[in-house]
């Protein structure tokens, strides 16, 4: 490991602050690194290269003149998994300084290991969310097994099956996504790793606007469970809501890019929605899905269905087709509710069928007319 400046800058300050005394740290080759007297900072310590060249357990200078760049003090070699990698230095007399050497020795290492594992988290951060990048986004044609093995040791078990939520937030008032919708995700991806401490194997992916949380579960309604947990952790200020969408379905190694792309739709859907947070792709009907299309869209739609007619006749067909399409296509239904004859239906039926190209009678046809339907009414 090599001492970093701003890691070293730290250990001199926290010992400084401490003792109330000049502390000098020099790196392995015996440049000091960071100092109390900054005008020393980058110049050439003797007496700290002596100790790594000799692996000397301490060395006391008595005098300014003794070694060149050295002051009078007590200096302590740096070791850190074995390894000699700095050295620590007081600055002063030794009756008035050797009490602090055990301590200064003691609390430097400790600083260093503290460092070391805050920068190695970092980093393991870093690599899961790679990782998780690769899952969702790299093209395989089979999982290596190192590819495996590799997310085990960052921490990640990627044959584990998960579903995918994501969320994002709305501003009620405007019917939009917030200005300080980094914040908002900021502080949702920092409750989901709080939470992650006590639910292990939670994997996320953050974007721009959203972050998707992939979460471990037996069966969909332990899913459910963890992403109303998640929901409870996060606090927003009064008009600020959080959507989601939800794939329940289970999903493991690259096949959770599946789960991701149902759930980002499914939060398309909830980021339109008034009165709900979370939709469930499973639970999508066309109805919810009519407001993810344009008006221009539909419009379009309606008039391709119904080619050459006016738009008062399309209101007329309209109606006949959705009582049609309620009664499940019974003829003798329909003529009841719409009190005409069993025989003028049919008529009118195969009319529409002659204009359009589209026979209403035909399974591969009545999704395109209720398609129409929704749209129609949605203008």
């Amino acid at each position: 490991m090599r001492i970093t400046q701003d890691v070293a800058k730290t250990i001199v300050n926290e010992i400084s602050n401490t003792i109330n005394k000049n502390v000098n740290l020099m790196d392995e080759t015996g440049r000091i690194i960071a100092s109390t007297a900054s005008d020393r900072v980058g110049t050439f310590h003797r007496g700290a290269q002596k100790i790594v060249e000799e692996k000397l357990d301490c060395l006391t200078i008595y005098t300014d003149q003794e070694y060149s760049g050295s002051r009078m003090g007590i200096n302590m070699p740096i070791y850190f998994q074995g390894e000699i990698v700095g050295v620590i230095g007081i600055t002063g007399e030794w009756d008035q300084i050797s009490q602090y050497v055990q301590l200064i020795r003691k609390a430097t290492e400790i600083l260093l290991m503290e460092s070391y594992l805050k920068n190695r988290e970092l980093h393991d951060e870093a690599s899961r969310r790679e990782y998780v990048y690769k899952l969702l986004f790299e093209e395989f044609d089979r999982i290596p097994e190192q590819f495996y093995q590799y997310g085990f040791s960052i921490g990640i078990d990627a044959v584990l099956a998960r579903a995918c939520l994501t969320v994002s937030f709305k501003d009620g008032s405007r019917g939009e996504r917030p200005k300080q919708i980094y914040e908002y995700l900021d502080m949702a991806e920092k409750k989901v790793h709080e939470y992650q401490a006590e639910a292990k194997q939670i994997l996320v992916y953050r974007e721009l606007t959203q972050l998707s949380i992939f979460i471990p579960g037996k069966d969909s309604e332990e899913v459910k469970r963890t992403a109303e947990d998640i929901r409870k952790r996060i606090t927003l200020p009064e008009g600020i809501e959080i959507k989601a969408g939800l794939d329940e379905s289970l999903y493991s190694g690259a096949d959770i890019r599946s789960g991701y792309t149902k759930a980002c739709k499914s939060l398309l859907v909830a980021m339109a929605s008034n009165d709900r947070w979370l939709v469930c792709y499973n639970q999508l009907t066309l109805g919810l899905f009519v407001d993810e299309v344009s008006r221009a869209t539909r419009e379009e739609y309606v008039k391709r269905i119904f080619a050459f007619i006016s738009d008062e006749e399309i209101a007329k067909w309209v109606s006949l087709l959705e009582v049609f399409y309620r009664c499940e296509g019974s003829i003798t239904e329909t003529a009841s509710e719409l009190f005409i004859h069993k025989n003028t239906l049919q008529y009118q039926l195969k009319k529409l069928a002659s204009i359009t190209g589209y026979d209403p009678r035909s399974l591969s046809c009545a999704g395109l007319y209720q398609t129409a339907i929704k749209f129609f009414y949605s203008f």
